[in-house]
Parts: structure tokens; sequence; C-alpha cells
């Protein structure tokens, strides 16, 4: 029974299904205990029945680490891949990442394959990262046999800067708010509430439709922008827009 000591030797693939364990399908912390180490062992939750909880119990022990986060210091490189750094992420890996993010670990994968590219250096020794035109769906198992602990940070960074981008630019982005239940909308209100609910849904889409000018042989093009010149010039149009006002 070779149980992991560390992160290290954890794979991606064990780490979500840790974290995708829910305690309340289980009748007891004994049970709850069992699955966890079932699949750190990789093995059928069944063939470690017979151990008793003492027994149980001394292996949960040595594997105490799983109540604490795995690394928060990404490795740059991964199985050929290189990390992109956050402030060159193009529009169209942000909006992606925004809509993977919501469930980050059943989407960590896919979120790796985001956030990891391949590479080579120019003429010039520039780092270049691949264009974001190849399918995360094809790519994603890639990641799930890596060490956790090489790559956790990479995601948790990238929600840490999506929450400072966000307050960076909080007048382009808008806040839900709301409503007292004691309070009756009339028609008018319910009307501008749905109307917002329908923004909300379609907002990336509408943002792209703006940008490319209304003209949809132009999106592919919009989302190769870099994430903080588009935010960047956003905001002056809308400061402009105020001022005129």
């Amino acid at each position: 029974m070779k149980l992991p000591k560390s992160w290290n030797e954890v794979t991606v693939s064990q780490w979500v299904e840790l974290n995708s364990i829910d305690p309340n399908e289980f009748n007891s912390v004994f049970l709850h205990t069992l699955e966890a180490v079932s699949i750190l062992l990789d093995t059928d939750p069944e063939e470690l029945e017979e151990l008793s909880p003492e027994q149980l119990i001394d292996i949960a022990s040595e594997v105490s680490f799983i109540k604490r986060e795995p690394s928060n210091k990404p490795k740059q490189a991964v199985k050929g891949f290189m990390l992109k750094p956050l402030d060159a992420l193009t529009l169209g890996e942000f909006i992606d990442l925004e809509h993977y993010i919501s469930q980050s670990v059943q989407n960590f994968t896919l979120l790796l394959s985001i956030l990891y590219k391949r590479w080579k250096r120019d003429e010039w020794g520039n780092l270049v990262f691949e264009p974001y035109v190849y399918s995360i769906m094809s790519r994603k198992d890639t990641f799930q046999d890596v060490s956790i602990n090489e790559v956790f940070g990479a995601v948790n960074n990238y929600v840490n800067y999506s929450n400072d981008f966000k307050q960076r630019y909080e007048n382009l982005f808008n806040p839900v708010i709301e409503q007292d239940e004691e309070v009756e909308l009339d028609a008018e209100d319910l009307k501008a509430e749905q109307e917002e609910k329908v923004f909300t849904k379609w907002s990336w889409e509408k943002l792209l439709y703006d940008i490319a000018n209304e003209d949809l042989t132009k999106i592919d093009a919009v989302t190769d922008l870099p994430l903080v010149f588009v935010f960047n010039m956003l905001s002056m149009v809308e400061e402009l827009q105020l001022n005129k006002a």
C-alpha cells in the first residue's frame, strides 16, 4: 500500500476526484475518509472496507497534507508547454477562462489547456506563444497525470488576477444588484429585470459583436486582441462619453 507523502505525488486527476467528493453523500466520516484514501491509492473503496477504523485513521494521518492546498507557485514549463503571462492574455482566452472558472474543479484541465501554451523563440530571442486556435478539449487529457503541485498555482493565480482585473475595470463590469424580496416589482421593473438577465447571458457575445462593428467575419480578429488593450480602450471610450454627457 503505497501512499503519497505530499501533493508532489498526487496527480491532477486524483486532485479533481478528491475535490469532487461531496461529504453529504456519505453516512459517516469513516466512509468519506475511505473514499479519499481509495482515490489516493488508485484502488476500489471496497478493497479497503476490511480495514478497521483505527487502521484507517492511521492511514488518514499519513495523508493529512490533503487538508492543505497544493503549492501556489506553478511550474513554468510542463510537458513541453509554457505558462503564458496573465498580462499577455487575449480577449478570447479571458472570455473562455471566465466561462470555465465558474466550475474550476470540474474544468481544471480545460483551464490548464488555456493557460499553458506551446511556444518558441523568434529571431530576436523573444518568447512567442502559439495562437489560440487549437482545441482545448483534445488537449485537456495531457494534464491529467501531471503533479497537482506543479500546476495548481496556475489556476489559483488566474483567479486572483481575474478578481483584480474586474476591480481595476469595475466600471465595465455590471455588478449584480440584490433585490429586496419584500418589494413587489411592477410591470416596468419586471421588464427591465428580464432585459438585464438577457443582457448578462449574452454580454460577452454582445461585446465581441460591438467591437467587430457588427461584422461577424471580424470576430476572430477581435478575440485575438490583447485583453488589457481592449479594456483600456473601452475605459477610454466610456470616460469620453461621460465627459460629453
